[in-house]
């Protein structure tokens, strides 16, 4: 396909008719197209879709008229939105028009159905239309929709555009692949009766042998199964491919990158360690108010308290009371007759006189005891003042050396962070490269059953065959049938293997040819690499190893 012109009339910004040529020079053939951002880049390349196949990847696709046009809209009037594309492909000049119709309607422009019109040039330079019923077959035929994301691709990045889906079928079209496949599906299997092998199977003079019937439809449900078989194979072959190079390029980026992974993995060691020291200084800080709530009180009346046991240490006062011994008690004691000793109690007796004697020892009568209390209390007072100030200076001390702690592994953070700077999360890539060799394993697995079973079943197909055989060679008529079906295998055998050769030589051409391209278009040493499904995979080389990278990556 070699796009000449692209004409649009009032689609989206372009109001009015806008014309653009492209170059068919066989050397200078890049046309460039620039503009800044919301200038119609994006929008020019949805011409392209809309008129291939009525699509319009834009915000509001049911309004694709210009928005000054429609608002010049009156009541009832209609206007027209088109875009058309001149084209050659395959010596062909191709016109491909797609018009839409807007009405303002009660105060609203709609849009009616679009209308598509293909055309081609003739030998002789008439134009002929192609009929409605073949205009898709035509443009698909030029360009495959699955296929358009290669060629009208914006904001992409390049290895995304073909992991939608399975593009092997479109390709074939494409490249010229489809009469050799249609050539093997046309030969077919035995188990198909719509095919030419089949067809000679179902030939086959097998009335009345039941057992040759049997061997029949098990060779059939065989070959089914087989062929399911292959089909899951070749799936897995080609993820098992698909994830051996994915595998390689990450180990190749975590190599190249071990210092950056080791850098990253302290930084969040480190991270961790400051959220858990984060959590102790909440603790001291907690543990320090509650330590001062208790012993503020102390903490501040200790000038008073000094001030309080510096005077009563030089008071002279008497104090032979007993400690803790109050009046009150002493006159339980005499009212009860008998001391806590046993001593009887009678009034005159010395005992008697010296519990009155010992009354005048004890408060209220006697100020010596009651300082002398007064006094420890202020001891006790005093000493709880030291506990409190040294576990406040503890305290302190513990959240000061924390806070110390932070700082240096802050600094070495912010070291660290500049020498990563740039450098992308090497965590992912070990994440993945994990489940990549999972995924590896167990499709591994799977290919080994897969083939353990496609073994088992080639083996049943051969088995039943040779008693088919020799169950219907007794008729002439067979004999030459199962000729013609030899014959017929033999011949789709040839073409697959042809078609194989052929795929895989063309592949390589279209994979050559758009690197060819890339060369051109990139600076710095960029390919693209094309599996058997046709999904790309773009490497970039850096320091002569090949690597996985974005569009924007290692340019």
């Amino acid at each position: 396909m070699l796009l000449k012109t692209l004409r649009m009339v009032n689609f989206r910004q372009y109001k009015g008719e806008t014309e653009i040529s492209f170059s068919c020079d066989d050397r200078k053939n890049v046309t460039i197209i620039l503009g800044d951002n919301t200038f119609g880049k994006t929008t020019l390349l949805q011409a392209f879709n809309w008129c291939f196949y009525g699509v319009a990847l834009l915000p509001n696709p049911e309004m694709l008229l210009n928005l000054d046009i429609a608002s010049l809209l009156i009541e009832g009037d209609f206007t027209d939105v088109e875009v058309e594309i001149t084209l050659i492909h395959g010596g062909i000049e191709y016109i491909l028009t797609r018009i839409q119709k807007y009405q303002k309607r009660n105060g609203k422009v709609s849009g009616l159905n679009p209308q598509m019109k293909v055309s081609y040039r003739k030998e002789d330079g008439q134009t002929e239309n192609v009929k409605d019923i073949r205009i898709n077959n035509v443009i698909n035929t030029i360009l495959p929709q699955d296929l358009s994301t290669y060629f009208f691709f914006d904001t992409e990045r390049v290895g995304t555009i073909s992991e939608r889906k399975d593009l092997t079928e479109s390709v074939k079209g494409l490249l010229g692949l489809t009469v050799l496949d249609n050539s093997i599906k046309h030969l077919g299997t035995r188990r198909n009766k719509s095919t030419v092998i089949g067809q000679f199977y179902a030939s086959m003079d097998i009335e009345g042998d039941s057992k040759a019937q049997e061997a029949l439809n098990r060779i059939q449900d065989a070959q089914a199964r087989g062929e399911a078989l292959l089909t899951q194979l070749d799936t897995v072959n080609s993820e098992l491919n698909h994830y051996y190079k994915r595998k390689e390029q990450l180990e190749t980026i975590l190599r190249d990158n071990q210092t950056t992974a080791a850098l990253q993995k302290k930084k969040e060691e480190m991270e961790n360690q400051i959220d858990v020291e984060f959590r102790a200084q909440k603790d001291i800080i907690g543990a320090l108010i509650s330590d001062f709530n208790i012993g503020s009180i102390y903490f501040y009346s200790q000038p008073l308290l000094k001030q309080a046991i510096d005077f009563l240490r030089e008071a002279k006062v008497d104090d032979k009371g007993i400690k803790g011994l109050t009046k009150p008690t002493l006159v339980d004691i005499l009212k009860r007759g008998k001391c806590i000793c046993g001593c009887e109690l009678v009034e005159g007796s010395e005992a008697f006189n010296h519990i009155i004697q010992e009354m005048s020892y004890v408060p209220p009568e006697s100020i010596g005891n009651t300082v002398r209390n007064y006094r420890d209390k202020l001891h006790f007072y005093s000493r709880s003042v030291e506990g409190t100030f040294g576990g406040i200076q503890t305290r302190y001390e513990e959240l000061y050396r924390s806070k110390s702690r932070i700082q240096d592994w802050n600094d070495e953070l912010e070291e660290i962070s500049d020498r990563i700077q740039g450098k992308e999360n090497m965590k992912k890539f070990e994440t993945e490269l994990l489940d990549v060799k999972t995924r590896l394993r167990n499709l591994n697995t799977k290919k080994e059953k897969l083939i353990g079973e496609s073994a088992t079943n080639k083996n049943d197909i051969e088995r039943y065959q040779k008693l088919y055989d020799s169950l219907v060679a007794v008729s002439d008529k067979n004999k030459i049938v199962m000729t013609y079906i030899k014959y017929a295998e033999e011949i789709c055998d040839w073409l697959k293997e042809t078609y194989k050769e052929k795929e895989v030589f063309i592949r390589e051409e279209l994979e050559e040819k758009v690197n060819s391209i890339f060369e051109q278009m990139y600076h710095g040493r960029r390919r693209v690499s094309i599996d058997s499904k046709y999904y790309v995979t773009l490497l970039t080389t850096i320091a002569d190893k090949e690597i996985a990278s974005g569009e924007s990556e290692g340019l």
